[in-house]
């Protein structure tokens, strides 16, 4: 690269180089809408397979569906191709707009660029919309983007989470019972029970995976594993030594990590990677850190986690690893607001140290929706504040022509500026009134089961706490 460009040469090469991946998903777009105005390539080719619950969903904004036993006997594929997807997939070819992704659907009526276009460009490639096509609402396409929970088992109790992905959690509401909100009881066991969660080597799910496997690795772009904790689970390391003894040097393989594991599980996990990279076995990993936001606020929401261990643990593997990155996970809640802007400067420090010659370090905002109590939309202007400040900081260091990898890409300022957008689409005044509600009993609980205080970890959150307090007096 000519260090002496000019000003306006660099502005042109500036444009061009940050747009590149919100261009792509904006054109492929045009190619969705050329087949209906509702259609996604991830209700073909992108699948979430929650092994101890049995159900599945190809986005993770739907609400997941359960995979009825008797189409897994029938064939494993149907750990992705249900009847439920493939009426989803009729509607989408017709034009119909699927209740189940009115999330995306909000967003294009406010006149956005939804995630049908980012989900699509996750498996993209050339030929894939013939593909879809070809294959219709009844066929059973292969998929290219696989993510599988085999396990619920988690060391965290994240104050969003619940007891069927979270042992801990299952723990807790054991001893102590489900939180008593103003409309309804809360993480019940019961209900949690009636799930039929099975964790045993013997549930059908599992072995339905370990059959259909073999047959859509040929094809597979990206297999990520999530949780629970996977690397508390066997069955990730089972994969990975699929992977030593399979090389697959196009495979994007991942995980979705608290990065705080008990025991030696992170070492091992280092281990494994050092083998599969050393082997050249796949394209590159990706590791997902679940992390929603920075030091004692974000082990207050992920509580359990130590987060000296986790940056610990994080910046050995950027150190270590190679054919590697990592991608933040900040699941955007109310807590997360009074950090954010020391979170995104903390990413920002990150890439300064570790990107040298290509992106090591992401970060993605996916928002929380449920439970309302935690959700940015109660959020006052004055609370919001930290998102904005946060755009500003990132368009003041974006990353450009002659300084590749260090600062913002344009996508990640809109990923930003479409959440707080988002955030200011308010609830309705008895939504807001029985979530406000909620928060109070839910936090009071929280801090007495966990011995925790929500005033003294989220002081800048003062007025909001009192405001929800007021409403249960």
């Amino acid at each position: 690269m000519n260090e002496n460009l000019k000003g306006d040469e660099v502005k042109l090469l500036k444009g061009k180089y940050q747009s590149q991946y919100f261009e792509d998903a904006k054109s492929l777009l045009e190619g969705l809408n050329s087949v209906s105005p509702s259609f996604c390539l991830a209700k073909w080719f992108n699948v979430s397979i929650h092994i101890p619950t049995g159900r599945t969903h190809s986005c993770y904004h739907p609400p997941s569906h359960e995979i009825p036993l008797k189409e897994i006997q029938e064939d494993p594929g149907a750990l992705h191709n249900t009847k439920h997807k493939k009426q989803q997939r009729a509607k989408m070819l017709d034009g119909q707009r699927p209740k189940e992704c009115e999330f995306c659907w909000a967003l294009e009526d406010q006149g956005n660029m939804s995630d049908r276009a980012y989900r699509s460009k996750d498996v993209y490639k050339p030929g894939l919309i013939e593909e879809a096509i070809k294959q219709g609402a009844t066929g059973n396409p292969t998929p290219r983007y696989v993510e599988v929970n085999f396990n619920q088992a988690c060391n965290l109790k994240c104050a969003y989470c619940s007891p069927h992905l979270s042992t801990e959690w299952y723990k807790e509401v054991k001893k102590f019972g489900s939180y008593k909100l103003a409309d309804s009881q809360h993480n019940h066991p019961h209900y949690v029970e009636s799930l039929g969660i099975d964790n045993s080597p013997n549930n059908p799910y599992v072995q339905a995976f370990w059959d259909w496997f073999p047959e859509i690795y040929p094809t597979l772009q990206t297999f990520r594993m999530t949780g629970g904790e996977p690397l508390m689970d066997k069955n990730t390391f089972k994969v990975f030594d699929y992977v030593k003894k399979n090389p697959k040097k196009d495979l994007q393989l991942s995980i979705t990590s608290n990065c705080c594991p008990p025991g030696d599980q992170w070492q091992k996990f280092i281990d494994d990677l050092k083998d599969i990279t050393d082997k050249d076995a796949i394209d590159h990993f990706m590791l997902f850190c679940s992390l929603d936001s920075w030091g004692e606020q974000a082990e207050y929401i992920r509580n359990g986690l130590d987060f000296d261990v986790l940056y610990k643990n994080v910046t050995q593997f950027l150190r270590e690893s190679n054919k590697h990155s990592l991608t933040f996970i900040v699941t955007a809640n109310i807590l997360s607001l009074p950090n954010w802007l020391e979170y995104i400067k903390q990413i920002h420090k990150l890439r300064q140290e570790f990107n040298t010659d290509r992106q090591l370090i992401w970060f993605d905002t996916p928002m929380l929706h449920d439970p309302k109590w935690m959700s940015m939309k109660l959020a006052s202007k004055e609370m919001l504040q930290p998102l904005q400040d946060s755009i500003n900081y990132m368009e003041s260091n974006p990353e450009t022509a002659l300084n590749r990898f260090k600062g913002f890409k344009d996508f990640e300022v809109d990923k930003v500026r479409r959440l707080l957008e988002w955030a200011q689409e308010k609830l309705n005044i008895q939504e807001q009134a029985i979530a406000m509600k909620n928060f109070d009993l839910y936090f009071t609980e929280h801090d007495r089961r966990r011995n925790t205080n929500i005033e003294k970890t989220f002081p800048e959150l003062k007025d909001f706490i009192q405001k929800c307090k007021m409403l249960n007096t």
